[in-house]
């Protein structure tokens, strides 16, 4: 409005300004015309009587006539106010802003006689402009109360569905009350705005609803064993820690249990991991079913489980419980149509009898379950003090096993086989020895489960192999017929992806022929799966690299997997040859394994040989090859043993060696 107010003005002002201008034009040419006589005829008084009849036009308030020569001639003055007549015309004052003035030349036939300038007040135009400022200041006064009124009117209708909407807004933000709704109806813009954010209400209080269970189904799985449904390590933890603070103020006994299932990986591995889940599923319905609401079980990971016994009259009364949870383990479970029979090893451990923090308690009940299963599985103990002094030796071996190889403690020694029928030795066996500067000679009986459960069993299988296989390459040259040696692998070692090609670089890098090698595997391979298996070992036999499986029958042993797997001999424990000639059973099962593997076209060799009727008994049985104290121990020095053997050969002696030749040919080598 301001803005058409001053454009309106100005047009007025320059419309005024060239209106008036025009009109003095014409004014001083009529008043120049009636005074050329005058000029001509130098008649002043005649010239200011014609000036004095613009007396008549009030915005003229002077005019001034020259002469020829720019004098002045003659003068008219309206009033007092105004600018006065110079008597040289280019003497004149510029008008200024308040005045204008027009300046035209007489003629009287084409002939200048004159000058005449008129000079007009500019009061009119200035009048028309302060009219047109009280005009369109009224009207602004009207057109601002009509706004203010509409504007108002307007505003109550905007505004209250607006104000709900703030209202609604806030308490949504302050409350997190997205249930919240405005009631805002209408097709206008305003309606469109509250259907709008009630739609978003609806949304967020959606959402809303949606995080929640989100957050709670997190908060369960964050305490709870996803496939039990049983309370994970977390939640267990708190709990021990809130029942054994309970105990510690009232002066209760605290049992705790930590379960192990016996024989778990074996179904895993043979049935699978989806029986072997059900399973768990089965084993945590039994055992929830014989403890009391009070206690808590929980799941661990794997196939470990523990219990809280919160409150217990005698401590007597946790062997009491985990004999129950051994019983209800008893029966098989039928599992998609496989009956499983599984048991379990218990460890048990007291508060305050033996520690007071839950991590120590739960260390000790650990320890104990450990102590058991090496003392026969499927049991219950007591922690003891000496259990920890168990585990901390485990724990010393296994650090300085580490280094151990480096260190140059690991030494392979080589126990011989011999050919049954010719007496001819074929092989040696590679048999690990820890000799520890300060603890002496460690079985490994003693270190090896240590390895395996704590990977070392890959960098110390890699190492037994390589020093195998160099020490092979000398024996070659020492006989004219070749010499095998034969190396355990461990069926952890034996699993890696990448076995076959750390054989075949060892025999690249140590030059050995690989049908001079002979790996021995023990039935643990075949819990694994079956085709995998099969298929490394086919790929190991390509490489010429012969396979044995060693210690049979002492593992889970499954007849129907021999014919699946591509073994070139059948190594028949010793546990079966030590009662060979006190137990009839014992022979005849001996028997029947001999005949089993050549039936399948297996070699047989027998171990633990130490007597000569024992080797007359394997010779009548058929078996192909022999091991034992009887023919040979464990040597580091196996150029001995190969020198005494071709010895013999060429004597035609028996195949036990005698102390007198093997002591002799000692003393040659040391010559």
């Amino acid at each position: 409005m301001g803005t058409l107010v001053i454009a309106l003005m100005f047009f007025d002002q320059v419309s005024s300004t060239a209106l008036l201008q025009s009109r003095m034009t014409t004014l001083a040419d009529v008043v120049g015309q009636i005074s050329t006589a005058a000029l001509n005829f130098e008649d002043t008084k005649a010239a200011i009587e014609v000036l004095e009849a613009l007396r008549s036009e009030p915005p003229v308030v002077s005019a001034c006539l020259y002469d020829v020569s720019d004098r002045l001639f003659a003068e008219y003055k309206s009033g007092s106010a105004g600018p006065r007549c110079a008597q040289l015309r280019h003497d004149l004052v510029p008008t200024g802003s308040n005045y204008s003035r027009v300046v035209r030349q007489v003629y009287r036939r084409s002939e200048l006689v004159g000058t005449l300038a008129l000079t007009s007040d500019l009061q009119d135009v200035r009048k028309r402009r302060t009219h047109l400022l009280v005009v369109a200041g009224f009207l602004a006064v009207v057109a601002l109360v009509v706004g203010g009124i509409s504007g108002s009117l307007l505003q109550r209708r905007v505004s209250k569905p607006l104000l709900d909407l703030a209202r609604a807004m806030v308490e949504v933000t302050d409350q997190q009350n997205f249930a919240a709704r405005v009631a805002v109806k209408g097709s206008d813009e305003i309606g469109q705005l509250g259907d709008g954010f009630n739609t978003m209400l609806s949304e967020l209080e959606r959402r809303n609803l949606e995080k929640r269970k989100a957050e709670a189904e997190l908060q369960f799985q964050a305490l709870t064993d996803a496939l039990t449904r049983l309370p994970n390590r977390r939640l267990f933890m708190d709990r021990l820690s809130q029942t054994l603070a309970l105990a510690e103020r009232e002066g209760r006994i605290v049992g705790l249990l930590y379960i192990d299932l016996d024989g778990f990986k074996l179904v895993n591995d043979s049935l699978g991991h989806a029986i072997g889940d059900l399973l768990l599923c089965e084993v945590s319905s039994r055992l929830q079913a014989r403890v009391r609401k009070s206690d808590t079980l929980a799941r661990m990971g794997g196939d470990e489980f523990t219990i809280i016994l919160p409150s217990l009259s005698e401590k007597e009364d946790a062997a009491l419980v985990a004999r129950s949870l051994l019983d209800a383990l008893v029966k098989p479970f039928l599992i998609e149509g496989h009956e499983i029979t599984i048991g379990a090893t218990i460890g048990i451990s007291l508060f305050p009898e033996h520690a007071r923090e839950a991590s120590d308690l739960m260390r000790q009940a650990d320890s104990a379950m450990y102590a058991a299963k090496r003392n026969g599985k499927n049991q219950a103990m007591y922690f003891r003090p000496e259990l920890g002094l168990l585990v901390r030796e485990r724990l010393n071996l296994e650090t300085q096993l580490r280094g151990a190889i480096g260190r140059g403690e690991i030494k392979v020694h080589y126990q011989p086989e011999f050919d049954v029928a010719s007496g001819r030795l074929v092989r040696f066996e590679a048999l690990v020895r820890w000799l520890h500067p300060s603890l002496g000679l460690i079985p490994p009986l003693k270190f090896i489960p240590i390895a395996e459960e704590s990977g070392l069993i890959v960098p110390l299988g890699a190492f037994i192999m390589e020093c195998a296989c160099k020490e092979a390459t000398k024996w070659q040259s020492l006989a004219p017929f070749p010499i095998q040696v034969a190396v355990n692998v461990s069926s952890i070692q034996f699993e890696r992806e990448t076995f076959v090609e750390e054989v075949a670089e060892i025999l690249r890098h140590s030059g050995l022929k690989p049908e001079l090698l002979q790996i021995e595997l023990t039935e643990s391979v075949m819990v694994g799966s079956i085709e995998r298996s099969a298929q490394k070992m086919m790929h190991l036999r390509s490489l010429g690299v012969s396979l044995a499986i060693d210690d049979f029958g002492t593992g889970y042993s499954c007849l129907g997997y021999l014919p699946n797997l591509p073994f070139d001999a059948l190594k028949i424990d010793r546990s079966f040859v030590k009662d060979l000639n006190s137990k009839p059973e014992a022979a005849a099962m001996v028997r029947a394994l001999v005949g089993l593997a050549h039936n399948i076209g297996m070699r047989v060799i027998v171990e633990g040989i130490e007597d000569s009727q024992q080797l007359q008994l394997i010779r009548q049985f058929a078996a192909n090859e022999v091991q034992g104290f009887l023919l040979g121990r464990p040597t580091t020095e196996p150029e001995e043993q190969i020198l005494l053997s071709l010895e013999q050969s060429t004597r035609h002696e028996k195949l036990q060696p005698s102390l007198e030749d093997s002591q002799r040919v000692h003393d040659i080598l040391k010559a």
